[in-house]
């Protein structure tokens, strides 16, 4: 079982506003397409530089749950 059986990712690629000396964000969301709970982590390239939340959790049957990733310039 692969992820995408799991779970929904959109956007699949994240992509942030880049303005000089400013925190960007931009946000996703987590659909999970079965009928029983998922988890889920996110883990980046950099922590020191992007801040994602929440980083953890359970995602409802069925349900969506919205992801925010802020990039600190």
């Amino acid at each position: 079982m692969s992820t995408g059986d799991l779970v929904n990712i959109q956007p699949s690629e994240l992509k942030f506003p880049f303005e000089l000396k400013k925190q960007s964000s931009c946000s996703m969301q987590l659909t999970n397409k079965t009928d029983d709970y998922v988890a889920f982590k996110v883990k980046t390239t950099n922590p020191k530089k992007y801040c994602v939340r929440p980083n953890t959790g359970v995602i409802l049957p069925r349900s969506t749950c919205n992801v925010t990733g802020q990039c600190m310039q």
